[in-house]
C-alpha cells in the first residue's frame, strides 16, 4: 500500500469506517473458505498430484512465479476495475488452496490445528491494534517490506538447501513480520479510507480499497499460519 500523510481527520466518518472494515473482512473471509474448501478438495480427490507438483523444487518455483503474476494483475487493476479484482482475489485463493492441501498431506490434524487457533489470535490481536492505536505505523512499512524479501529470498534457497536451524529460525521472524504487518496494514487501510473519503474518490475507489485491503490482510493471516505450521511442525508433521 502506498505511504499516507499523517494528518489527523476531522470529524472522521466513524460509521462509514466501520461500515468498510465489514466489507474488507467479508471479503477476506471468503477468500479464506476459498482457499480451505480447495485445499479440502485436493486432498480429497487430487492428493497424488498435488503431491507429484509440490515436491517438484521447479514445479513448486513455478507455482510461486504465477502467484506473484496473479498479484501484480491484481494491483494493476483494483481501482480501476475492483469487479475484475476480486475475481482475482478468488482465483488468488484458489491457487492458495493447491499449497493448503500440501499442508493437509504433511502434517496431522493437531499441529493444523495449534497454528490455525494461534494465527487468528494473533492476527485478531495484531488487527486490532493497528485499528486502535492513534499513531501512524507508516515509518514501519521500508523494515517490513525489506524484511519480507529476505523471508522470500531466504525461503526459495531453503527449498534446494534445505538447513532445519534456517529453517526454524526464518519460521520465527516471518511469523514477527507478518504479525507487525498486520497491525500495518489495518492501520494503513483505516488512514486510506479516511482520505479517500475526504477526496471525494468515489464508489468504485472505495471499493477497490476493500478489495485490496481484504487481499493483504488475507496474505498476512495466510502467512501467520504458514510459519506457526512450520515451527510447530518441526515435532508434528505426518510422515505416515
Amino acid at each position: 500500500m502506498d505511504n499516507y500523510n499523517n494528518r489527523r481527520t476531522v470529524n472522521p466518518d466513524t460509521a462509514g469506517l466501520n461500515k468498510f472494515f465489514v466489507k474488507v473482512y467479508q471479503y477476506m473471509a471468503m477468500a479464506l473458505l476459498v482457499s480451505f474448501v480447495t485445499a479440502y478438495i485436493g486432498v480429497k480427490f487430487f492428493a497424488q498430484q498435488i503431491a507429484a507438483i509440490f515436491t517438484n523444487p521447479i514445479m513448486s518455483l513455478v507455482m510461486f512465479a504465477v502467484m506473484i503474476g496473479f498479484v501484480y494483475l491484481f494491483s494493476k487493476r483494483v481501482y480501476s476495475n475492483p469487479g475484475a479484482a476480486f475475481g482475482m482475489l478468488m482465483g488468488y485463493s484458489v491457487l492458495n488452496g493447491a499449497t493448503f492441501a500440501v499442508i493437509g498431506l504433511s502434517f496431522d490434524v493437531a499441529t493444523i490445528g495449534m497454528a490455525l487457533a494461534g494465527a487468528t489470535a494473533l492476527f485478531a490481536g495484531m488487527a486490532i491494534y493497528g485499528y486502535t492505536t492513534k499513531r501512524s505505523l507508516a515509518s514501519w512499512r521500508g523494515i517490513l517490506f525489506g524484511a519480507m524479501i529476505a523471508l522470500i529470498i531466504v525461503g526459495l534457497l531453503n527449498i534446494f538447501f534445505f538447513n532445519s536451524l534456517v529453517y526454524l529460525v526464518t519460521a520465527i521472524i516471518g511469523v514477527i513480520v507478518f504479525a507487525a504487518m498486520t497491525a500495518y496494514d489495518m492501520n494503513t487501510l483505516k488512514s486510506m479510507y479516511f482520505q479517500f473519503s475526504e477526496s471525494g474518490a468515489g464508489a468504485t475507489a472505495e471499493q477497490g480499497l476493500a478489495v485490496s485491503g481484504a487481499l493483504n490482510l488475507y496474505l498476512d493471516f495466510v502467512n501467520i499460519f504458514l510459519y506457526l505450521l512450520q515451527i510447530f511442525g518441526l515435532g508434528g508433521s505426518n510422515n505416515d
